[in-house]
């Protein structure tokens, strides 16, 4: 279950709230070159779908459920071979990534040639369920040469499109998934792309849903009716009229999200050894915006102040995840413990001791050298051994993995040949 996101500079890895950036990274944003802040910015769009939206939120859910029942994997294994061979996961984790799996969309990322794009909705049924999906056909030359699913990819990735050009208005994104956001609201509602923060609006309504796309195809439509309404009133008034259906039930967005943020929180809080001294202040912070029926970053958007300013607000609001760059930089949010403020967050050393130990015993990076090794290497004092390059968990000399490992018993338990 690796959910790395793609992207073409970086990329977000939501369940461990880390970026992986190909370019540079400063915290004084005036320092970044104009392509290197809008790459951050995409990533940190993600982040903020992570921890304020249903899918995001539900999505993670399901992770860290994952994780549990590797380490019950692990925990019941009397020995282990890296990387592991198949794990017996639970029915109920089987169905859960299979839904996700349902509306996730066409995963293909590229540019096609083609003369026009015909549009339609499809119904589909799967294991006695029925849902609908957006599709394109699309055409040249009066052939058919590709057919586009809109699923969730397209809504999240076209989202971060947006608020990336906000930064950087020269990128260059793949047509697909990219782009498919603004293709739909040209076919849709083209009034919108007149004030592309409607259509940022419209995204994050849509990932409040289980069906994205589709929910985004119908926003689109509804809010033809009420053309003067900006942004941040289109959120305002809809994350309110609109519903979810959860356990038979009617329920509104707002009061979903705070019931899964309360979810998360729990199977957080339990999935990692340190406090969450950290996250305390971001959730409260995102419970008390839904209460209000607001959202900060719209607001921002709409706001006069410097964009620079803006995006310091927002981290001041949201937070920001740990991230590390390719050339071996390594930014940490600060503890919010007494005492520690000025320290890395204990629970972000935590999650990236557990990704890092992932990574290596379920050969999601087709490596065996470490995946932290270039920080490791380049922190003040060089803590690499020879061990960083395959057997990790044998290592004596304290590191994230380590941590983790010993935690796990994988030194105890890895048949190392």
């Amino acid at each position: 279950m690796n959910e790395n996101e793609y992207e073409l500079r970086g990329f977000y890895k939501p369940h461990f709230f880390s970026i992986v950036l190909n370019g540079s990274f400063d915290i004084e944003f005036d320092k970044l070159s104009r392509e290197d802040l809008g790459t951050f910015v995409h990533e940190y769009t993600h982040y903020l779908q992570n921890i304020t939206t249903i899918f995001g939120l539900k999505n993670s859910l399901l992770f860290f459920r994952y994780l549990f029942e590797v380490k019950k994997y692990i925990n019941d294994s009397k020995e282990l071979t890296v990387p592991f061979k198949e794990i017996p996961f639970s029915v109920g984790l089987s169905k859960g990534k299979a839904i996700f799996g349902r509306y996730y969309g066409t995963k293909k990322s590229f540019s096609p040639e083609y003369d026009r794009i015909k549009f339609y909705t499809k119904e589909i049924t799967d294991n006695d369920s029925t849902y609908k999906m957006v599709h394109f056909d699309l055409v040249k030359e009066e052939k058919i040469i590709e057919t586009i699913e809109l699923g969730n990819l397209c809504v999240k990735e076209g989202m971060a499109r947006l608020c990336q050009l906000i930064y950087d208005d020269q990128v260059e994104h793949p047509t697909f998934p990219y782009k498919s956001v603004e293709l739909l609201c040209e076919i849709l509602n083209p009034e919108l792309l007149k004030d592309k923060r409607k259509l940022i609006a419209l995204c994050i309504l849509a990932l409040n849903s289980q069906n994205c796309a589709m929910t985004l195809y119908e926003l689109l439509i509804e809010v033809r009716t009420e053309p003067k309404l900006n942004g941040l009133e289109i959120y305002q008034k809809y994350i309110v009229e609109r519903w979810v259906v959860h356990k038979q039930k009617r329920i509104t967005i707002n009061e979903f999200l705070l019931s899964t943020i309360d979810k998360f929180k729990g199977i957080l809080s339990h999935s990692i050894y340190a406090k969450l001294h950290h996250f305390e202040k971001m959730f409260e912070n995102i419970i008390n915006s839904i209460k209000t029926n607001t959202s900060p970053l719209l607001e921002l958007l709409y706001s006069e102040i410097d964009n620079h300013e803006k995006l310091k607000n927002l981290i001041s609001f949201y937070g920001i995840p740990h991230i590390r760059t390719k050339n071996g930089y390594e930014y940490y949010p600060l503890g919010s413990k007494e005492g520690n403020e000025d320290n890395p967050a204990l629970e972000y050393l935590d999650l990236l001791g557990q990704s890092i130990v992932l990574e290596r015993v379920l050969n999601f990076n087709k490596d065996t050298i470490c995946s932290h090794f270039v920080q490791c290497q380049k922190a003040k004092e060089d803590i690499t051994d020879e061990h960083c390059f395959g057997t990790q968990w044998l290592r004596e000399n304290p590191c994230a993995f380590k941590a983790v490992s010993d935690n796990w018993k994988l030194n105890e338990k890895i048949n190392s040949g």
